[in-house]
């Protein structure tokens, strides 16, 4: 044993699952890692034993882990002070993102909140990289939305080293002089461009491909890329930078062996390519992505450069080391794990691809795309089927058409005369051929959504996909789809499953807005849809549309929308595009929603009991349109009011006090004070009371004394502010519903609260 243990602490592939494993366990805590045990363990290593290496790596990673958490907490405006404006004087960093009505920006400074992402709505003046800023500005601790298969923008503004993010209230005058930088320069460069190319269609896709600036990239063009898997060719990653530092090493090295006969070629080669690499990852804006991609470079190189035949595998794995050093907030992104998965998964192809030479190319594309598949379902949702023979395609094309376009881009810097035409024609060139990407993408099979039902089915998937594509002769391949058929079929642990008589109802974290999701055991209703506004968020696509497909409910039997508000009825459009919505009433549906409606599904009743044709009349104020549902199981009653007032509570109360007892309430309007009476109460008496409210919205909700009310009866109080999505699931027998906030289920260190 003490051989093998000594083999192993002494392979860096061993070494990098320790530090990958140590660091992404410390991230599943919801604070760091005490250092003084980790210390303590540290102690132990001093002295020789088999694999002790192995546990200092493992005990190294998290305490470097919890010492950079720990730095990230201390730097972040606190809760305390969330909602305050202060002045702040710092300057702008990255490019600025302008559209018709706001700026958004980093504002760097060289104290607390170190980073804030900032919005100025109606800007007087354009900000550049580099500008000194000084404004009252309003700050919030960073927080999202926190739902079930959804994005994590409080993990992306942890990635992103964000402190604060807030808007500008006042802007003030800073006479400090602006600072030159690289990414005032690429400000610089993408005027040009957009002066160059005006209203060309491929704008957008050159200025990602050269600047790392996606803000021009429109929404049909997205759709385009996502649909057949090209997304990676236009976000500035491991591809665009070893392109670049492999023509320059090649190049390079050609170059040396003619005119430098006495110096090693390698020696001028490697250096060269390494410098073009930083100098396009620093004009891509140095994101995470293109700093991951740069040190993978470095230490390809390095192997290189040491003249020792190393496995590329071992060079992976130092690089994946490097990785994690320099910021292991890396392991969240799933940026992390596609880019060094695809390169593994890659070298493992290549030796399979060799040994088949005429279809070796063929199986290198099949076997990337079918590898990454099931990590790209789990954190996408989706998974291009076209993908592999598009990509067959453009992946060559794009070893020659990422350097012509940066060529080109820095031509129409330095020379415009002769850089404009060349721009233009490239820009001319991708434009013709953009047609073919986008009528391959309008074949309706071209994209499937995938759930990926848990953990459970990825990993499965994963293993069958290897057993796929192992090598010949050795046995077990026709194992491979035993091992993906829970991942195609939707399969999931027994204990997930909805029995007759119960349901789960889930009321979604959509910021100030409602959105609940009701499911029994083969229907689902959704009421409400969440909020849409003009800065371009949809809730419905953002939150439902993910929800609904992560927990493998593609289809909506009922979509009832209370009424027309737009923090209800905004993210409707999204959901009936993205979704199969088999019937809508209430707002904005071809039947209105009306009391005495009723169904039942798999043995739970549902009831309208509001409004009555009577109740509504041309001057009907919105909220008292609210579509009132009561959902009656076995288990327990729920009941949904809307925005409901209380005038229309007291008419309710007046008709059928009986009818409206419930063990959950989701509480009317958003928690205000105009909702929620006593009397009502007093006649629903619920165990539960759910409010789905924004984080420190500007009304104030839920307001103080709708929360004194829900106390004096004794309810239970969950808010979506600071729970996160709260999911309720009512059993088919009595007295056993049971409450699952989010935030609780899966505390993360960078969750407020």
């Amino acid at each position: 044993m003490a051989p093998l243990l000594r083999a192993l602490e002494s392979d860096p592939r061993v070494l990098a699952v320790a530090v990958i494993a140590s660091t992404l366990a410390t991230y599943l805590r919801p604070e760091p890692v005490s250092l003084v045990w980790l210390l303590v363990g540290l102690v132990f290593c001093l002295r020789r034993w088999p694999g002790r290496t192995i546990v200092a790596a493992l005990l190294l990673a998290s305490a470097w882990t919890s010492i950079d958490m720990g730095q990230r907490i201390d730097s972040r405006w606190p809760v305390a002070r969330s909602g305050d404006t202060v002045s702040l004087t710092g300057r702008v960093a990255g490019l600025v993102s302008n559209d018709a009505f706001r700026s958004r920006f980093v504002l760097a400074r060289d104290s607390p909140p170190y980073r804030s992402r900032i919005s100025w709505y109606d800007p007087a003046h354009t900000l550049r990289p580099g500008d000194c800023v000084s404004a009252a500005i309003k700050l919030d601790t960073p927080h999202g939305s926190a739902n079930p298969g959804t994005f994590d923008y409080e993990a992306w503004l942890w990635r992103e080293r964000i402190d604060a993010t807030g808007y500008v209230r006042q802007m003030g005058r800073c006479d400090r002089p602006a600072v030159e930088s690289m990414d005032r320069w690429r400000a610089a460069a993408l005027d040009r461009l957009n002066t160059t190319l005006g209203d060309a269609p491929m704008r957008g896709i050159i200025a990602a491909l050269a600047l790392g600036a996606r803000d021009d990239i429109t929404d049909v063009q997205w759709d385009v890329l996502r649909a057949t898997g090209t997304s990676h060719l236009v976000a500035i990653s491991g591809l665009h930078i070893g392109l670049i530092a492999g023509w320059l090493f090649f190049a390079a090295r050609w170059l040396a062996l003619r005119l430098t006969p006495g110096v090693s070629a390698l020696l001028v080669a490697a250096p060269i390519a390494l410098f073009g690499a930083l100098v396009y990852a620093l004009l891509a804006g140095f994101a995470l992505p293109t700093q991951r991609a740069l040190i993978m470079v470095a230490a390809g190189l390095a192997a290189l450069l040491s003249m020792r035949r190393m496995a590329a595998s071992r060079v992976l794995a130092m690089a994946a080391i490097a990785v994690v050093v320099w910021s292991p907030a890396s392991v969240n992104a799933p940026g992390f794990w596609l880019s060094f998965g695809a390169v593994a998964w890659l070298i493992y192809l290549a030796r399979l691809a060799a040994a088949r030479r005429v279809i070796g190319f063929g199986v290198l594309q099949l076997g990337l795309v079918a590898g990454l598949a099931p990590v790209t379902a789990w954190f996408f949702g989706e998974a291009s089927l076209v993908a592999p023979l598009v990509n067959a395609v453009l992946v060559p094309l794009a070893a020659f058409a990422v350097p012509v376009i940066l060529i080109a881009v820095l031509v129409a810097l330095v020379w415009p005369p002769l850089g404009a035409p060349l721009l233009v024609a490239v820009a001319a060139g991708l434009a013709h051929g953009w047609p073919v990407l986008a009528g391959i993408a309008a074949w309706p099979p071209a994209s499937v959504a995938i759930a990926m039902p848990g953990m459970i089915a990825l990993l499965l998937a994963v293993v069958g996909v290897v057993v796929a594509f192992l090598p010949r002769g050795l046995p077990g391949r026709w194992l491979a789809p035993i091992f993906l058929l829970p991942a195609l079929l939707g399969w999931r642990p027994l204990f997930q499953e909805i029995p007759p008589g119960a349901y789960r109802m889930t009321v979604l974290d959509v910021g100030q807005g409602l959105a609940v999701a009701l499911r029994t055991r083969h229907h689902t209703l959704l009421y409400d849809a969440g909020p849409a506004y003009r800065t371009g968020f949809d809730a419905g696509a953002t939150f439902v549309v993910p929800y609904l497909r992560h927990v493998g409910r593609s289809e909506i039997d009922r979509m009832i929308i209370s009424h027309a508000d737009i923090d209800h009825a905004g993210g409707a459009a999204a959901v009936e595009r993205d979704l199969t919505v088999k019937q809508r009433i209430g707002a904005g549906g071809a039947r209105p929603c009306r009391a005495g409606q009723r169904w039942q599904w798999d043995g739970v009743r549902f009831f309208v009991l509001y409004p009555a044709a009577r109740d509504i009349g041309p001057e009907t104020p919105r909220n008292m349109r609210s579509c009132v549902v009561l959902v009656d199981g076995p288990g327990g009653r729920t009941l949904l009011t809307g925005d409901i007032e209380a005038a229309t509570e007291a008419l309710l109360v007046e008709r059928a006090p009986v009818r409206l007892g419930a063990d959950v309430l989701v509480v009317a309007h958003h928690g205000s004070g105009s909702s929620t009476s006593k009397d009502f109460l007093d006649a629903v008496s619920p165990g539960h009371a759910l409010i789905s409210a924004g984080w420190q919205n500007r009304w104030g909700f839920p307001a103080p004394e709708v929360i004194e009310r829900l106390g004096d009866i004794g309810a239970e109080v969950s808010n979506t502010a600071s729970a996160g999505a709260v999911e309720v699931r009512v059993p088919a027998v009595p007295d056993a519903i049971e409450i699952r906030r989010w935030r609780h289920v899966v505390p993360r260190v960078w969750h407020v609260p």
